[in-house]
């Protein structure tokens, strides 16, 4: 029984998960408020996705970056509301986003905060435990 109560304890495992993402994001927050980059962490990970394939529908954006439709609708509507990106219906239920000028010339910045940012991320630990927790997140995800 004490070992039941070790495991369950508080906080648990998905508190300490959120609880990561948020200082996560609101450190990405904080990198693009200080580059001038007028987006949020959503509207960042849609730019991303777009940079690695321009003019994918909101549902492939969805699966690459793991969010759902209505996390991508709202980032998308953000992003064309700041000229960063566009539009086109191909059918009442699918729309292809693009990146306009302003958002190509956001790439060299955008790619430049996701690499600090991952070499913070990295930076807490060694590779090899990097590696562990990757690959266990990935099985968390994959359930």
């Amino acid at each position: 029984m004490d070992s039941h109560k070790k495991i369950y304890g508080m906080p648990n495992l998905g508190c300490m998960i959120g609880t990561a993402y948020q200082r996560l994001v609101s450190q990405l927050s904080e990198v693009l408020k200080e580059s001038g980059i007028p987006i949020t962490p959503p509207e960042y990970l849609v730019l991303r996705a777009l940079y690695e394939k321009d003019g994918m529908q909101q549902c492939e954006i969805g699966d690459m970056i793991g969010k759902d439709k209505s996390a991508i609708c709202r980032s998308v509507a953000g992003l064309v509301r700041k000229g960063i990106v566009t539009t086109e219906a191909v059918s009442h239920k699918c729309i292809r986003v693009w990146l306009t000028d302003a958002g190509k010339n956001y790439k060299g910045d955008i790619m430049s905060i996701a690499e600090h940012q991952h070499d913070t991320l990295v930076g807490v630990c060694t590779p090899e435990e990097f590696r562990i927790f990757s690959n266990v997140l990935r099985k968390i995800i994959s359930q």
